[in-house]
């Protein structure tokens, strides 16, 4: 019981600090009226902070992001420009070994025409791809939007 009674005076002490230092303040601002549009005013700061803070992690995390995938992007490059010129001289070379038995201008001709032939049916073939849009479900979503968008509008301007 000794313990309950040497606690009490700390526990009403707690109790007189948040009456007085939070309770009163919030009724005081309640009765000007102000309870409500200081609630907002944090709210909308907290808001406005919180988004900052997003921007700032994203233009951080963007940069780091576009200089990482600029060294990717030059490497790729260097790739396919040596592929390509391995590419040639692949062929090059073919067409040197077939001009020993069927002379250079008919080897060059028969690799032209074997690489017109690719190319030919690479074309025919991407012509049969049916192709959708990238994101049909945002597309409709986005005109749904217009359309409730141009109906407010009119409603309004009707008014």
């Amino acid at each position: 019981m000794g313990e309950i009674i040497g606690f009490y005076p700390i526990v009403m002490s707690l109790i007189d600090k948040i009456k007085t230092g939070i309770i009163a303040p919030l009724v005081k601002e309640k009765e000007d009226g102000q309870a409500i549009v200081s609630s907002i005013k944090e709210i909308f700061s907290a808001t406005k902070e919180h988004f900052s803070a997003l921007g700032s992690l994203l233009v951080i995390e963007l940069k780091e992001a576009s200089q990482r995938l600029g060294k990717k992007l030059v490497l790729l490059l260097i790739t396919a420009f040596m592929a390509v010129i391995g590419y040639l001289f692949l062929w090059a070379g073919i067409a040197v070994y077939l001009s020993e038995y069927i002379g250079l201008p008919w080897a060059i001709l028969s690799v032209a025409i074997f690489h017109f032939l690719w190319a030919i049916t690479a074309f025919l073939i991407s012509n049969d791809i049916k192709v959708t849009p990238i994101a049909p479900a945002t597309a409709e979503e986005i005109k749904t939007d217009v359309t409730c968008l141009q109906i407010a509008l009119n409603k309004n301007s009707n008014s």
